[in-house]
């Protein structure tokens, strides 16, 4: 009688490992493959698109504080407060305010633009104030994509002197007014 041998341990034959079939090679080779396509990951979240957190002049505006403080409460004790309306077809802003001082002829407009398809961008301008009536204002100088309204999802807006300030938040610049007021 011929003994016969487990067909593993026949000589000639051998058996085949594939690699892939190892689970050390996967314990090995797996923990750095994820940390790759994580670090692929972050960076395409990083690059897809811009923080709308963090202002561009971040040191400049926190320099600011104080006199901010000082001009909300300027704009307060003046009794300071107004309504801004956008006109579609001119492309300007008409500013009606109340107050017991008078406005100066230029006033510095800050437009903060937040819209689906870009970062906030950010437009500092002086406006000329052209008196249309009582306490009526009209701006004559805007920035390029304020003409484009319906592009904008918010703008924050400030109206400023040297000595006061008015601020607002405008969700819907095309159909909706906005009611101006000094920060408390």
């Amino acid at each position: 009688m011929e003994a016969r041998l487990h067909p593993e341990l026949q000589p000639g034959k051998e058996k085949v490992v594939r690699w892939y079939t190892e689970p050390w090679v996967w314990l090995v080779v797996g923990g750095p493959a994820i940390v790759v396509i994580a670090a692929i990951y972050t960076a395409f979240l990083a690059f897809s698109g811009s923080d709308k957190v963090v202002a561009q002049d971040y040191y400049k505006q926190g320099l600011m504080v104080n006199t901010d403080i000082r001009r909300d409460a300027n704009a307060r004790a003046q009794n300071m407060s107004g309504n801004m309306a956008f006109d579609s077809v001119t492309g300007r802003i008409s500013f009606h305010v109340k107050s017991d001082a008078a406005l100066p002829d230029t006033l510095q407009l800050s437009i903060a633009e937040s819209s689906s398809r870009s970062a906030v961008n950010e437009f500092i301008r002086r406006g000329t104030l052209v008196q249309t009536g009582a306490g009526t204002y009209q701006l004559t100088y805007l920035p390029p994509s304020v003409r484009k309204p319906e592009d904008s999802l918010l703008w924050h807006v400030k109206i400023e002197a040297s000595d006061w300030r008015l601020t607002g938040d405008w969700p819907d610049p095309m159909h909706v007014q906005l009611q101006l007021k000094a920060i408390n």
